[in-house]
């Protein structure tokens, strides 16, 4: 055993009560995946390191996740339900079931310079108004 893989079974030993070689063995199960997202590689092409996920009010030990889909049974706090109703939420749009139509508008993270531009040009297209009238709103709700 390496240097590196020493101290990361020590690591799992103190942290999570599981050795190296038992986080090999659910690694190899999952195929060296994350098991929600099935990602293997992150955006740049560099091997994710995998997380042992835990429930944070029980401690039981689950699997190996990647960073994001461990954040985000974090946020919804480990709770089943909300998980499912998560699932539900994208099975059945709000605005797609009341509307009877998909809706869009620019992609991106909200307030993101790029998005900002995505924006104006997607208004633009539809007649709305491009920069102007994205600039005018913004300023309207007090952001410069």
């Amino acid at each position: 055993m390496t240097k590196q893989e020493k101290a990361k079974d020590a690591r799992l030993r103190r942290e999570f009560h599981i050795t190296l070689e038992e986080y090999k063995r659910v690694l190899d199960y999952q195929q060296g995946v994350c098991y929600i997202c099935k990602h293997r590689y992150n955006k740049k092409g560099k091997r994710l390191q995998l997380s042992v996920d835990h429930d944070h009010k029980t401690g039981e030990v689950r699997g190996l996740l990647c960073w994001p889909c461990n954040k985000a049974i974090a946020i919804l706090q480990d709770d089943v339900e909300r998980m499912h109703n998560a699932y539900l939420y994208f099975k059945n749009i709000p605005f797609e079931v009341v509307l009877g139509e998909k809706r869009f508008t620019a992609p991106g993270q909200i307030g993101a310079k790029k998005r900002i531009k995505q924006l104006a040009a997607f208004n633009a297209a539809k007649g709305k108004g491009g920069k102007k009238e994205t600039r005018q709103g913004r300023r309207k709700s007090g952001k410069k």
